[in-house]
């Protein structure tokens, strides 16, 4: 294997994210005024805030999709395809017995708890709210297999074609939306079509799967209650990256949920779509070298381990100067004329919006090579803790002070992320601590 190899394998999955993420650049752009006009602004901020709450059944598999992919990736890279096997099968009878103790219980939360008695739904009914919570959390737990199925897909030496298929849903998915909304669809329709959107996809690629990589077969019998018990650890710690992560999007909306109403949601989230497009140029770059640090990590290839980082860092640095200059200079102009002037910057809470963003994206590249292969564990309880502190402090703030008090807790937390993370990628991605992992000395799951 040479440089030139890997970066040509990171190119090509670079181009599998550039068309994921014009994708999903392009959907977020078209749905904020479509929706608005369809729906108006408080039917619109009602939905983003029943579209908010079930973001949080993404860690109802605990982590071990995410854990699978990494480890399959570094298995395969090392020839071990009956390990590969292992895995594959192990999280896949795992993630069947906790979605459907999740299903149960969500469902059983969901029906019970009176909506219009916690939040602010204006005209929406009680049940059309608890309807679209139940059929947008069945497609998220849809979701977490095909998070699975594009684990084998990237173990098949496919993580180009695993991002087009993701792509390709999400493009799916925001067009039925829209043309839903401007057919006089209403938020439950609108929660069906995204359903059955996850549902066809999902099936799809696993029947992809089965064509490109046999030796991958779905079932129990390759299961390993210790190949469970290996990877618990590090999936647990992933899997309050997760929590956290959606505590940081959406616990803001829904705490101004709670002490504002459906107007000041929908420029909140509106204001943080645009801000956050930055964090879609670097996720293209960090998902792009995901698959090779996994990769590389597996051959135990230091040198060039070490030379995709150094690489990493230096786009993701340019990347969010740029990102800060031009948002800071033309960041009003493109709200107001995207948005039709029905959404307005609001200063200062649009400024500090914008450092928050540009804080996220440098921790999170950070944080990329660590995660990679499965060397995150204390990042994540770190971010979880920070997280927590976070959403109490936004809620404070946003009592006290409405947008800008929201979004300075949210800034605060990104901040002490940077050196969080700076600390553990340098005693945990370190040239002497890859060194000790490619000798052998320590099984990358374990670390």
């Amino acid at each position: 294997m040479t440089l030139s190899s890997s970066f040509r394998r990171v190119g090509f999955t670079l181009g599998g994210h550039v068309y994921n993420q014009l994708v999903l650049i392009g959907v977020q752009i078209l749905l904020v005024p479509v929706l608005l006009h369809a729906w108006g602004i408080e039917r619109y901020g009602v939905w983003l805030l029943l579209s908010s709450i079930p973001t949080y059944l993404t860690f109802s598999d605990f982590g071990f999709t995410f854990i699978a992919k990494n480890e399959m990736t570094m298995k395969a890279a090392g020839g071990d395809r009956s390990g590969v096997l292992v895995t594959y099968q192990s999280v896949f009878v795992l993630l069947n017995i906790i979605t459907a103790v999740v299903a149960i219980l969500a469902g059983a939360v969901i029906f019970a708890v009176p909506m219009r008695s916690i939040f602010a739904l204006g005209e929406v009914s009680d049940i059309e709210a608890k309807l679209v919570l139940a059929l947008l959390g069945a497609s998220l737990i849809f979701y977490q297999y095909f998070l699975l199925f594009s684990g084998a897909a990237r173990a098949a030496g496919r993580p180009a074609s695993e991002v087009a298929w993701n792509g390709t849903s999400r493009l799916v998915e925001g067009l039925s939306t829209a043309a839903v909304a401007l057919l006089g669809g209403d938020l439950v329709l609108a929660a069906i079509i995204i359903l059955v959107n996850r549902i066809v996809f999902t099936s799809a690629i696993f029947v992809w799967i089965r064509s490109i990589a046999p030796w991958l077969p779905i079932g129990w019998s390759h299961c390993s209650r210790s190949e469970i018990k290996r990877l618990f650890n590090p999936s647990i710690s992933y899997m309050f990256v997760s929590v956290a992560y959606a505590l940081m999007i959406q616990g803001p909306i829904t705490v101004l949920g709670l002490v504002t109403g459906p107007d000041r949601i929908a420029i909140f989230s509106t204001s943080r779509t645009l801000a956050r497009l930055g964090t879609s140029a670097t996720n293209l770059l960090n998902n792009s070298v995901t698959p090779e640090y996994s990769h590389l990590f597996g051959l135990k290839k230091t040198s060039g381990f070490l030379r995709i980082l150094r690489f990493h860092l230096a786009l993701s640095g340019a990347g969010v100067l740029a990102y800060l200059l031009l948002m800071s200079f033309l960041g009003d102009s493109i709200l107001k004329l995207w948005t039709g002037g029905k959404v307005m910057a609001e200063e200062p809470f649009f400024t500090l919006l914008i450092l928050s963003v540009g804080a996220e994206m440098i921790w999170t590249a950070l944080f990329v090579p660590l995660a990679s292969t499965n060397r995150h564990i204390r990042v994540s309880y770190a971010f979880a803790i920070l997280s927590l502190i976070g959403i109490c402090a936004c809620y404070f703030g946003a009592a006290s002070y409405g947008l800008t008090g929201a979004i300075l807790a949210v800034l605060g937390v990104n901040v002490v992320m940077i050196g969080v993370t700076i600390e553990q990628l340098i005693s945990r991605a370190g040239p002497s601590a890859l060194d000790s992992a490619g000798r052998g000395a320590v099984k990358p799951s374990q670390l």
